[in-house]
């Protein structure tokens, strides 16, 4: 286990940005990027997590809080939904889907063997997200005017 090459995150970062941009047609800033060593990491209440899978192992958390969620769904589903449902739930999953998505696809261009699996939602104030792998988990905060959607990745890649 230990460091993995940029080549291997970077499909992930800017795939979030793009996805993020396209689907709440807003300018997102980046934040700084962030190294935790340890095996936790605090959620800000809502997180969405996809398995990576193949010549990568590990998982893709996009983390928010149920106010952006709800805020976020409301611009994808040109709605006004104001409370934390299973629309907002779908919705976010659904990005959660187009984020890892479209980095596999990049990698696949690249050649290799990469997949994802189904996303799996959790939600609650005061969530610690346990890495049990003690991979190292790299983080990017990317904002928007309804809020802050950090990308957490904890990846190997198997040789």
């Amino acid at each position: 286990m230990g460091k993995i090459e940029a080549k291997f995150l970077n499909p992930f970062f800017s795939s979030a940005y793009d996805v993020i941009t396209e689907m709440s047609g807003e300018t997102v800033t980046k934040g700084k990027l962030r190294l935790h060593n340890k095996a936790e990491s605090n959620s800000r209440g809502f997180a969405v997590i996809i398995g990576v899978t193949g010549d990568l192992e590990g998982r893709v958390i996009v983390d928010m809080s149920k106010e952006t969620a709800i805020k976020f769904a409301e611009i994808m589903n040109f709605e006004e939904i104001g409370e934390f449902n299973d629309l907002v739930k779908s919705s976010m999953g659904e990005i959660g889907n187009m984020i890892s998505g479209g980095a596999i696809s990049k990698l696949q261009n690249g050649g290799g063997n990469f997949n994802i699996t189904p996303p799996t939602l959790f939600e609650g104030e005061n969530m610690i997200v346990s890495t049990p792998q003690a991979l190292p988990i790299i983080v990017v905060p990317l904002s928007v005017s309804f809020g802050e959607i950090d990308v957490n990745l904890a990846l190997t890649h198997k040789k």
